[in-house]
């Protein structure tokens, strides 16, 4: 819509979000590359919090949203804040931490523009972002 391409893929894993960025570099040539992901479950996250910190260098603009918890209890220490701060310090240049699902939808809607694809990930509610956005979008036309 209105030129912005939204994908959403359920990948959580880092190896599926690596492949999944890759495809997305090989197929969108010349737009900027923006990722809403939604780390699932504290375990995994604290379980595989090197991989992630080194999985989304073919984004050119990263945004984490909250854990999604399915159910689990919260990790002392493991939150997106901190897995954001973690990836920038790897190298990622663009990366924010905006936990809420309304604030990243709000931030996106004022930015997005035809030269975007954004790819939300996770296998979460991430993928509401991308419906949200269309919908307001359509609500301005």
């Amino acid at each position: 819509m209105n030129g912005i391409t939204i994908l959403d893929d359920y990948g959580h894993h880092p190896t599926e979000i690596m492949a999944t960025l890759t495809t997305l570099c090989a197929s969108w040539v010349g737009k900027k590359r923006i990722v809403v992901f939604q780390p699932h479950r504290y375990t995994r996250t604290s379980a595989l919090l090197d991989e992630f910190t080194k999985a989304f260098y073919q984004s050119d603009e990263l945004i984490l949203m909250d854990i999604y918890p399915a159910n689990e209890k919260p990790i002392e220490g493991i939150n997106s804040s901190m897995l954001a701060d973690r990836i920038q310090k790897h190298g990622h240049r663009d990366v924010k931490y905006i936990g809420a699902h309304k604030d990243v939808v709000e931030y996106l809607i004022k930015r997005l523009n035809s030269k975007d694809v954004l790819l939300t990930l996770g296998a979460g509610s991430v993928f509401k972002v991308g419906e949200d956005i269309l919908s307001a979008l359509n609500k301005d036309m």
